[in-house]
């Protein structure tokens, strides 16, 4: 079985009677396995070829996420809104981009690379999230006004419990006798997007299809009722007896049966009878943050920054950096987003990204995996290289540093003294950003000598700022944006014109 053509909106709905296999919370056969694996066989083929090719450019971590958005994972995007994807499918591409992303195994854990800049990430997309979220962007199709044939075979499938209505309701998918498995992974993904994200829980105290009210061990849903308006908890009449409520009941419903009405309300869970939510039938949008989430106008990349926000976690090294420079949350979103608002080259924003995270090999890195004989620093040869060693405590890079603070104040007459934490993390305390750039490619120019087994001297070190200022100006001045490049350098440069 082959792809859907591109003008072809119709989700498949096949099962078969075989033993299931677990993927993305919603089961498979072993058959629909193989079945749906073959569709994206050559997607992960073509991947893996363009991969090879960009592997020998010399890209920088950012230029690699950059690639892998914008040409990998596109490959996957039609298909994977269409079609189950297998949990075999995915390791395999999470496996073909991070080898890629890292030239190996990975350097930091996934749920940091997924996180944006303020959180240490730098926005690698994460697979599963992208397809939920794609799944989930079918929510505006369903609600909209549109008529199609897809459509009318999904309410086909949702006429026991309610069409569209099972949205709104606290549902669970085992209870669901709907073949389709896509359809199934949307419903198991709308519920689990629904309680995480939403501020209210309104939907609990629907009475049809409740996972918690079931009567002979099932969720139940009365046509009749649900047709005559009879929807929540409150419409039960619970603060009546049976006989009473009964009475007032059978004048909205016509052939009303007393046994079926009290089997209903006795149905009713004890914790589900005080539950007071406001609940207004029609639509599954939800408050989140105390604004609407209104799924007929949301899109894919709307479901996917959700669940990133909850997904995401800080670097591992975050708690290094805490504890040797006391910093504070928002001082490390300072940090982490610094070097992206100071520079423009992605590999100076890579190299101090792989700074914080403490992914640079030095050589008491390298002596450690057995990469180098011994684990003394290249410049002084007396101390372990450490990461603080080399880039501030070695006696040629202090010496550096001090050459910097000098020529630093030759352009602006700004007297200033670098510390260890103003090294490594750049300065957070106040807006520095021609100090701060000076000080990421101050690092940049001690790990290029430690590379050439050079001391670093500062007339080196000038001589690349200026041509970095120049190259800065010519393209300012191209995209007329001259009043960003002086915003950055101060336009106070003697020494450069």
């Amino acid at each position: 079985m082959g792809l859907l053509k591109k003008n072809e909106e119709k989700p498949l709905g096949i099962n078969w009677p075989n033993e299931p296999i677990k993927t993305l919370g919603v089961s498979f056969t072993y058959d629909q396995t193989l079945l749906y694996e073959n569709n994206f066989r050559e997607k992960l083929d073509n991947m893996k070829k363009l991969t090879n090719i960009w592997s020998s450019r010399g890209l920088s971590i950012y230029g690699k996420v950059t690639i892998i958005k914008s040409l990998l994972i596109p490959k996957l995007v039609y298909a994977s809104s269409l079609l189950p994807t297998p949990a075999s499918i995915i390791k395999q591409v999470n496996h073909i981009i991070y080898t890629f992303l890292w030239k190996g195994k990975d350097k930091v854990t996934r749920l940091s690379a997924i996180n944006d800049f303020e959180g240490g990430g730098i926005k690698m997309i994460d697979i599963d999230s992208m397809i939920k979220a794609l799944r989930l962007a079918w929510l505006n199709r369903i609600f909209n006004n549109n008529e199609s044939t897809w459509k009318i075979y999904l309410m086909h499938l949702l006429k026991d419990v309610g069409g569209s209505f099972i949205f709104e309701c606290n549902y669970e998918i085992k209870d669901l006798s709907i073949t389709s498995i896509f359809y199934r992974e949307l419903l198991q993904w709308w519920s689990e997007f629904r309680d995480l994200f939403s501020d209210e829980k309104n939907w609990i105290s629907v009475v049809w299809n409740h996972k918690d009210i079931r009567i002979n061990g099932k969720p139940v849903f009365y046509r009749t009722y649900y047709d005559s308006g009879i929807c929540t908890v409150d419409d039960l009449l619970l603060n009546l007896n049976n006989i009473e409520s009964f009475d007032i009941i059978r004048n909205k419903i016509k052939k009303v049966n007393f046994l079926t009405w009290t089997g209903l309300r006795h149905s009713i869970p004890s914790e589900l009878k005080t539950v007071q939510y406001r609940f207004t039938r029609g639509n599954p949008s939800f408050k989140y943050n105390n604004v609407i989430f209104d799924i007929t106008k949301k899109r894919s990349k709307d479901y996917y920054s959700l669940i990133i926000s909850k997904k995401a976690q800080l670097p591992n090294n975050v708690q290094k950096l805490r504890q040797h420079f006391n910093l504070t949350d928002e001082e490390l979103k300072v940090a982490f987003t610094l070097p992206h608002k100071i520079a423009n080259e992605p590999y100076v924003k890579a190299f101090q990204y792989k700074i914080l995270n403490s992914i640079l090999y030095t050589n008491t890195k390298l002596f450690k995996i057995g990469y180098s004989e011994h684990d003394k620093c290249t410049f002084c040869n007396n101390e372990s290289e450490t990461l603080h060693h080399l880039f501030f405590n070695c006696p040629h890079s202090n010496l550096f540093w001090k050459h910097l603070e000098k020529y630093y104040f030759n352009l602006t007459k700004q007297l200033k003294v670098l510390s260890l934490q103003e090294i490594i993390i750049g300065i957070t305390a106040s807006s520095c950003p021609l100090l701060n750039y000076l000080i990421l490619i101050g690092k940049v120019y001690i790990w290029d000598c430690r590379r050439k087994c050079v001391r670093p001297y500062i007339e080196g070190f000038i001589l690349k700022i200026k041509t970095k200022y120049q190259i800065e100006k010519y393209i300012a001045t191209k995209n007329n944006d001259l009043e960003a490049f002086y915003k950055k350098w101060t336009g106070n440069f003697p020494l450069l014109v």
